[in-house]
């Protein structure tokens, strides 16, 4: 059987093989700008990043600018000195009723803390929220807080059994105690300015039974009948944050849970630009999926 070559003119083969060519070089251009659009995705995303960690490092330094700290916090290195709540003569204060405790946990108290994915996951975020109803307690000195709070902190950290976790636990527990040596009054001046009242001296020990009555009724009826005596215990304002800071411990569900408003800003602007990557990510992927040919 004979075959019969076709003689294909020599214009055709070399179109055929300029086309060819040409097409690879296409390729090779596409993949290029792919790899070129993937690292300037990833320059974006970097720099959104450290603007986000700038803007809220910023919040946290315009706090403290401007501030004598006595050397660093205040004297001898210990946070700034605040003076307690105090109203005219012949008033006194007293704690507001609802109680109003709220805490950002650890994230709140600013640094590097809020940085953290897994802040949630804190050892020493009960200290965190103890520290937040401390400030929030009329009555209370923010010395007072702090060095609680510090205290919580080592013992917290001084308990894990895990020598890796005890050593992460004490970095965070570090950074902690230096937001606390640069922490200014005005958080802890708004605190007690809302949760304060003040009242006539005589009319101040009805008014805290009244609550200690009220707080015994919502969290622990069954010893509504202790309330008379522990009236007459605490019958000055500090005995009174005192007291009510031994039963925030007691009965940590007084404290309502929140977000801090700088974290959920920082982790929103994080989730829109995780988006916008992928987004970037997704168009890059339908062009690789388009033949040449089509585009």
């Amino acid at each position: 059987r004979e075959v019969k070559l076709t003689r294909v003119p020599v214009p055709t083969v070399l179109y055929i093989s300029i086309s060819v060519y040409h097409n690879k070089i296409k390729k090779k251009k596409k993949k290029n700008n792919n790899n070129n659009n993937k690292k300037k995705n990833n320059k974006k995303k970097l720099i959104k990043m450290l603007r986000v960690t700038l803007l809220v490092l910023f919040s946290n330094i315009v706090v403290v600018s401007g501030q004598d700290f006595g050397g660093f916090g205040g004297p001898d290195g210990e946070g700034k000195v605040c003076p307690p709540f105090r109203c005219s003569k012949g008033q006194e204060p007293v704690p507001k009723w609802p109680l109003k405790m709220e805490s950002t946990g650890c994230n709140g108290m600013g640094g590097m803390a809020m940085f953290s994915p897994k802040a949630g996951a804190d050892p020493t975020a009960k200290c965190c929220d103890i520290r937040h109803a401390c400030y929030q307690t009329c009555g209370t000195l923010k010395s007072y807080c702090d060095q609680e709070f510090l205290k919580c902190s080592k013992a917290t950290c001084a308990s894990i059994a895990n020598e890796e976790e005890r050593k992460s636990c004490d970095s965070s527990a570090s950074i902690h105690e230096l937001m606390v040596k640069m922490d200014q009054c005005q958080r802890y001046d708004q605190d007690q300015y809302s949760r304060c009242e003040c009242v006539d001296k005589s009319k101040a020990p009805a008014k805290r039974e009244r609550l200690l009555r009220n707080f015994y009724k919502k969290f622990s009826p069954d010893s509504l009948d202790k309330v008379p005596a522990l009236a007459k215990k605490v019958n000055n304002s500090s005995k009174m944050a005192g007291l009510l800071l031994k039963l925030v411990k007691k009965y940590p569900q007084v404290i309502k849970k929140k977000k801090d408003p700088q974290q959920e800003m920082m982790e929103r602007m994080m989730k829109e630009t995780g988006q916008d990557t992928d987004s970037d990510q997704e168009n890059d992927s339908e062009a690789e999926d388009l033949g040449i040919d089509e585009l």
